[in-house]
């Protein structure tokens, strides 16, 4: 079983020239995320996840032109858990690195879960390092609503949208989950994550509301900045 994993890893940082970490736990977290208020932790993937979880990393980075990769990401850290001032996180991105987290199936932890998690986070990174449109993403939404801005809002704000779809009302306002309403930046990311892993139901959803319409758009539109290769079948 090493052996495979060791492989896949290695034939993805071959590939890309990034690396794929997934031995390490505390270790992953920079020190600054170790300390006092965020009191990071991680544990590492377990052996029997990581056979599953690296052909799926390998297969989503696939959807991305390989040089694209390059600039942007240096290194994927492969979790069974990752947490930050006593809450559990899924996963999250730090300059040029990401980490995601999984866990069993029956945990509900499946592919797609996993799949839509890089992609959330790899959103981000391109959120940080290009010119992202934000007075016309802004526009789009009504004029009544105002994204979180302290911390504690949007830890709320995060807290309150988990595990939560869209509903007609949501949608209707641009929104594809409460979760959307945290930030600007975790709306993008709840977009680019349907766009590249369930993107029959993004494009419907665009079809039927004006605003998702729009958001999908400028998501194109901004992925084609920054490369030509990207290709969105939505």
């Amino acid at each position: 079983m090493s052996g495979d994993i060791d492989e896949s890893a290695q034939a993805i940082e071959r590939k890309y020239g990034i690396a794929v970490e997934y031995e390490t736990g505390d270790a992953a977290i920079p020190e600054l995320w170790r300390n006092p208020p965020a009191n990071g932790t991680a544990e590492p993937m377990t052996k029997a996840n990581l056979c599953r979880y690296l052909p799926v990393l390998a297969h989503e980075l696939d959807k991305y032109p390989a040089d694209v990769i390059r600039q942007n990401l240096a290194t994927v850290y492969l979790l069974n858990s990752l947490g930050f001032f006593g809450v559990q996180y899924g996963g999250t991105s730090l300059d040029h690195s990401i980490y995601l987290t999984g866990g069993n199936t029956v945990e509900g932890y499946d592919d797609s879960y996993f799949a839509t998690l890089f992609h959330h986070e790899m959103s981000s990174i391109f959120f940080r390092n290009y010119d992202f449109p934000t007075e016309e993403w802004n526009s789009v939404n009504p004029g009544r609503h105002v994204y979180a801005k302290s911390d504690r809002q949007i830890l709320q704000a995060i807290t309150d949208g988990e595990d939560d779809g869209g509903d007609e009302s949501l949608y209707s306002e641009g929104f594809l989950s409460k979760y959307g309403y945290s930030t600007l930046e975790n709306d993008f990311n709840l977009y680019a994550e349907m766009a590249f892993t369930h993107p029959r139901q993004l494009r419907q959803l665009a079809e039927k509301y004006p605003r998702i319409r729009k958001k999908s758009e400028l998501l194109r539109k901004f992925y084609t900045g920054i490369s030509r290769d990207f290709h969105l079948d939505y």
